[in-house]
């Protein structure tokens, strides 16, 4: 369902997002922090949901630490948003820590929802208004009248003028296929960018190619669900793969591994939305702006492959209440000289308690 024209941003007047004097401009992406509040669990031993706590928001601040962001982006399932304790208070409460050391810092922040973040019906306009709540969040509850919330665009201007120098698209992919009633459809798999997100999309795109003197304005993307292309790299077989690959050996005793890698590990399988749906990649090589896209949803994948030419990047989660042995963010570096090359790097923060 349509979120309705909804883009009106308290903060809408801050200082635009630019590179600094160096040309640079860094980003850090957390991913799927499954924040709780430790009084929602009901762990007979109270350490352990304290100390859950405590390991999340030491990945936070560490990653804030070490990739001292321009802009900080978090990529969904943010809030644990299935566990039948969940109030609107506790997701305000939830919020309201994981935005601290950010706030802290003043440092502007963008968002982008995930499957879980309204698993039961807490509605992600109520959230987003409450990340809008801290000044310094750049996010939208939408560009316009479309599908979902939170799809809009920041630019990064030149660190030499008001041009916009660059350009980061953020999506909502939504959560689950649903009926015409507006219900689950149970066996559908995870949903994924609606037309009507792709229309928009184009429609920008194609205005910040004529401001941009008629080439496409360089691009990175942001949104929780990956796109279905990351499986035309995956091999899959019964028997062990001679020589080395990245990939891993699943609970059915079949390996699979990325046929080609720039960097990282396939630790899990990937899990877009079901067959189909391939329309969102193919419109971004038909606008040609795109130069990478980030998302989360596979909690231990942090790899990066290049599919078309546009890089898919996975980034490992961020939380302790849920899966993973890795935990950590993504630091991206933008570079307004070489807009087409991105430096990145996975953050990799260790455990406080062994």
């Amino acid at each position: 369902m349509a979120s309705g024209l909804l883009s009106l941003n308290k903060n809408a007047k801050r200082e635009p997002l630019r590179f600094g004097e160096d040309g640079k401009f860094r980003i850090l992406q957390l991913t799927d922090i499954h924040m709780a509040d430790p009084e929602m669990d009901d762990e007979e031993d109270r350490s352990i949901p304290q100390k859950k706590l405590e390991e999340t928001m030491n990945v936070i601040t560490t990653c804030i630490e070490r990739a001292k962001p321009d802009l900080v982006v978090l990529t969904g399932d943010i809030v644990n948003g299935y566990w039948e304790e969940l109030t609107y208070g506790y997701v305000a409460k939830i919020i309201e820590r994981i935005v601290a050391p950010i706030k802290e810092k003043n440092i502007p922040l963008a968002v982008a929802f995930g499957n879980h973040d309204s698993e039961l019906n807490f509605h992600r306009e109520i959230q987003m208004c409450m990340y809008l709540d801290y000044e310094n969040c750049r996010a939208s509850l939408n560009a316009e009248e479309m599908h979902g919330c939170g799809t809009y665009n920041l630019t990064i201007k030149s660190s030499k003028s008001d041009k916009d120098a660059f350009n980061i698209w953020m999506f909502d992919s939504n959560d689950y296929p649903r009926d015409e009633n507006g219900d689950r459809i149970r066996e559908g798999g995870y949903d994924y960018v609606h037309p009507d997100q792709i229309a928009w999309y184009e429609r920008t795109s194609k205005k910040l190619k004529e401001q941009n003197g008629g080439e496409p304005l360089p691009s990175i993307l942001f949104q929780h669900i990956p796109v279905q292309q990351e499986y035309d790299l995956i091999e899959s077989s019964e028997t062990e793969f001679d020589g080395e690959y990245v990939g891993f050996c699943d609970s059915d005793g079949r390996y699979h591994r990325l046929t080609s890698c720039i960097s990282g590990r396939l630790r899990e399988f990937p899990c877009p939305p079901k067959d189909g749906h391939r329309e969102q990649f193919d419109s971004w090589k038909k606008m040609g702006d795109i130069v990478a896209a980030y998302f989360g949803h596979d909690h231990t994948n942090d790899f990066i492959i290049d599919v078309d030419g546009i890089l898919l990047c996975q980034t490992i989660g961020a939380g302790y209440w849920s899966y993973g042995n890795e935990r950590g963010g993504r630091l991206i570096v933008l570079d307004e000289n070489d807009p087409k090359n991105i430096y990145t790097e996975t953050i990799e923060v260790e455990k406080l308690y062994k």
